[in-house]
């Protein structure tokens, strides 16, 4: 193995070292793999969290500690953390490592990485750590990135899948439309406020979990049909067959309502295309019962069909607290 061979395995080991100590809180042990210098910087993007940059060894050990204090639970391995797109470049004392790293926090969870490292007496350290946070691949549902005029740029596996046989939306000429004719001003709109809020360069007053809503019809059953044109990554992007977001509308709908436990689950289902005979059998109740409890929701929602109730809760907005 030759020098520079030696030198990236080393670099490599360090950088699993450091992640090792982070999943065990191991403050200490993590410390000793980073260069203790006011020149030092650690940077980070979360969709949820925006930008922070800590200057300075002293301010990055002040945030490590905190975190630790506050997430103390610790992970036995990296059994569920794994890298990809690794890229090494060594010159001389110095070297920077690409890479991302999938399901340190939860799940498929996709950060991407750069760090710097610099090598005192034979021993490599980092000096910089630049982290991004990214959603967009690891998308549990279908997922379309559209640009201004709506033309298709990217699309998930799921999206793949389903977007050909999809009640509400067609992909047409490179473009992704609405099925019907007349639900497709909706989405072009939705497309170009999304991307009015992208170019002003403020931040967004809406959670990235958030999206406008485009209505696009109601399928073969009477079910109301609704895709969602979101910003996350910088990309406008849209979902359909979103259960998430639905999950959220429906949970802002409990507290602007005031739905009860029960409610949320009934109003669940009825989203969900079932009609009170199916929802009492998966409920284990009457339909008497649920009847009444549908009532009530009318009631607080001030609405008086099924139809109506699932354009309701599927419009609701909720800002950030």
């Amino acid at each position: 193995m030759d020098e520079s061979e030696a030198d990236k395995t080393a670099i490599l080991a360090v950088i699993r070292r450091e992640t090792e100590a982070w999943l065990q809180r191991d403050f200490e042990s993590l410390a000793s793999h980073w260069v203790h210098s006011s020149q030092t910087r650690r940077m980070e993007y979360y969709a949820s969290l925006g930008t922070r940059v800590d200057e300075g060894w002293d301010a990055i050990a002040a945030r490590l500690k905190t975190i630790v204090a506050r997430f103390p639970k610790k992970h036995a391995d990296m059994e569920h953390v794994r890298w990809e797109k690794v890229n090494i470049v060594v010159a001389g004392n110095m070297a920077w490592v690409t890479y991302d790293q999938i399901g340190i926090d939860a799940g498929d969870d996709l950060k991407r990485e750069l760090k710097v490292l610099h090598k005192d007496d034979g021993v490599w350290k980092i000096g910089c750590m630049v982290m991004m946070e990214s959603t967009i691949e690891q998308s549990n549902y279908p997922l379309i990135e559209v640009d201004a005029d709506a033309r298709i740029l990217w699309m998930n596996r799921l999206a793949q899948e389903r977007i050909y046989g999809h009640t509400g939306l067609a992909s047409a000429g490179g473009r992704l439309r609405a099925r019907r004719r007349e639900r497709d001003a909706g989405l072009r709109d939705a497309v170009r406020l999304a991307f009015r809020e992208l170019e002003g360069q403020t931040r967004i007053s809406l959670s990235p979990k958030q999206a406008w809503a485009v209505a696009l019809g109601e399928n073969a059953a009477g079910v109301p049909l609704y895709c969602w044109v979101r910003l996350e990554d910088g990309k406008a992007l849209v979902s359909f067959d979103d259960a998430e977001t639905v999950a959220r509308r429906i949970d802002g709908a409990k507290e602007i309502y005031g739905l009860s436990p029960a409610q949320v689950r009934l109003a669940s289902l009825i989203v969900d295309g079932h009609d009170l005979a199916s929802a009492a059998k998966l409920l284990t109740v009457s339909v008497n019962t649920l009847r009444t409890q549908l009532q009530r929701i009318f009631d607080k929602t001030g609405v008086r069909s099924q139809a109506a109730l699932v354009r309701s809760l599927l419009s609701v907005e909720v800002l950030n607290k």
